[in-house]
């Protein structure tokens, strides 16, 4: 008797081709996600960063303006004596980048809490010299000024800090001259 085949059946030899390009594709997309994902996880680094910088800057820049303020606040004969982040026309000011713990014991802190920082910030105001009448002050184009009395000319170096508790978090120092004419 011969072999009769059923017309709704089509015989076909299947060799897995569909699993193989399927496995690859997943492969591909696998790459494509983890590839997003270290972009992800750096750019979160460098916003954390930026933050960090960005704290520490405002920090040291309010403690620039507090010293500036405490200069204007304060007699000419504050300034004649060293003590505590106040330094002497003839004493040696602590270098600037020195570690966190010679800031701690050689600036004044500046009192206000900021949030968000893990240390407050500090300033050093050193007492540079004096500018007599006789001549006048041009400080790069600002303007020249003719002394009727004599200025004390200052430098205030700040330091701040960013919101990260560890060693190797953002830290800035700032530094500038500032002028009063007593």
């Amino acid at each position: 008797m011969a072999k009769t085949s059923h017309p709704c059946r089509i015989e076909k030899r299947q060799d897995g081709w569909v699993l193989v390009i399927g496995l690859v594709v997943l492969v591909m997309l696998t790459i494509i996600a983890m590839a997003l994902m270290r972009s992800t996880l750096l750019e979160e680094k460098m916003a954390g960063a930026m933050r960090e910088s960005n704290l520490s800057f405002q920090a040291a820049e309010s403690a620039l303006r507090a010293a500036e303020k405490y200069v204007d606040d304060q007699p000419a004969s504050t300034f004649e004596n060293t003590s505590g982040g106040i330094y002497a026309e003839d004493a040696t000011e602590p270098a600037p980048f020195a570690t966190t713990t010679n800031w701690k014991s050689a600036a004044r802190e500046y009192g206000s809490d900021l949030a968000g920082v893990s240390d407050r910030p500090r300033y050093m105001i050193k007492k540079l010299r004096v500018v007599h009448p006789e001549g006048s002050l041009n400080i790069s184009g600002y303007g020249d000024t003719n002394l009727t009395q004599p200025s004390t000319i200052f430098r205030i170096t700040a330091r701040g800090t960013g919101g990260s508790d560890t060693s190797g978090g953002a830290q800035i120092i700032l530094r500038s001259h500032y002028g009063k004419m007593y």
